[in-house]
């Protein structure tokens, strides 16, 4: 057996449309990576897994620009260099303003084989880091690091349990068959205040449609720590009426309670269970599946909120 080690950058994978799952169910709608950045450039992208299962789509947004040149041409990086949070103070007398972050982002990918060689697992994940030596932003590095190294395990733990799982799946199903993970990231914002990251995972693993996982990073960019939703939003009743407003508007299949949005909306908003990220000057907002007593087949249910 032999296991092996590289880089992958290519088209990226989004979530399964199955059984009433959403593509766009984070409020975030698949369109090709590039356009004008609210706070600077930036572009991160990684490969979806392979496989007639996958229904792999770009979900990145227009708040990324062009990436800026990475030192790996296999790398992807983000950044923030608008003239009010990532330039130097040309006024003249004081101190430059410190400029933005600039993170580069490698979609790794890790193999294993049968005896004869064959490539039977595979699992991808995303590798962090700050361009040059970090500058003014050690916490922010050390954060990346952190979840570098959660992801490293995570992936060897994954293909641990891929190798043993594919053996009577290609004894008794498909004896080609391939399970795997595909990974992409994306950066939603980079600048001097806040990093905001997802990382979108597809694992297959031969059922009907893969299991689709959705990680949220949002970081104080000086320090490292998380970020708090609440920090950002506020969810008084005009908020919970908004939202309730959007989940209509959004999911007109779906047969909502009102009485049991408004008393859970705040509830899960306020707990840890809630996926969100910033997207063009706004906050997306993404209530975990089994959320209001709904289950698999409605999937995730997302909304985007406006800033305060």
């Amino acid at each position: 057996m032999t296991l092996t080690l590289c880089l992958a950058t290519s088209a990226c994978g989004g979530k399964d449309e199955a059984e009433g799952t959403k593509d766009t169910a984070m409020g975030l709608e698949p369109v090709a990576i590039g356009g004008e950045s609210e706070a600077g450039t930036g572009t991160s992208q990684g490969e979806a897994a392979s496989g007639e299962n996958q229904n792999p789509s770009s979900v990145s947004d227009s708040n990324q620009g062009t990436a800026a040149e990475a030192d790996n041409p296999e790398s992807d990086t983000a950044s923030a260099e608008d003239g009010t949070s990532g330039s130097a103070d040309s006024t003249g007398g004081g101190e430059s303003a410190a400029a933005a972050p600039q993170i580069n982002v490698d979609i790794l990918r890790e193999t294993r084989t049968d005896d004869g060689g064959e490539e039977i697992v595979f699992a991808e994940y995303p590798m962090f880091t700050l361009a040059g030596d970090g500058g003014a932003y050690g916490g922010l590095s050390a954060a990346l690091d952190a979840i570098n190294a959660q992801y490293k395990s995570q992936n060897e733990a994954l293909l641990d349990e891929l190798q043993e799982s594919i053996k009577d799946y290609r004894e008794f199903v498909d004896p080609a068959g391939v399970f795997g993970q595909g990974t992409s990231s994306h950066i939603y914002r980079c600048d001097t205040d806040v990093v905001s990251i997802l990382v979108l995972r597809t694992v297959n693993m031969g059922g009907p449609h893969p299991n689709n996982y959705w990680d949220y990073y949002n970081l104080n960019a000086k320090t490292g720590e998380n970020l708090q939703l609440s920090q950002f939003v506020t969810m008084d009743e005009a908020m919970v009426e908004t939202v309730i407003g959007q989940l209509h508007e959004n999911y007109p299949e779906v047969e909502f309670d009102d009485a049991v949005l408004r008393a859970e909306i705040p509830e899960l908003v306020a707990g840890d269970s809630i996926g969100w990220c910033f997207n063009e000057g706004q906050i997306v907002l993404d209530f975990p599946e089994g959320s209001f007593g709904f289950g698999h087949a409605v999937g995730s249910l997302g909304v985007t909120v406006p800033l305060e």
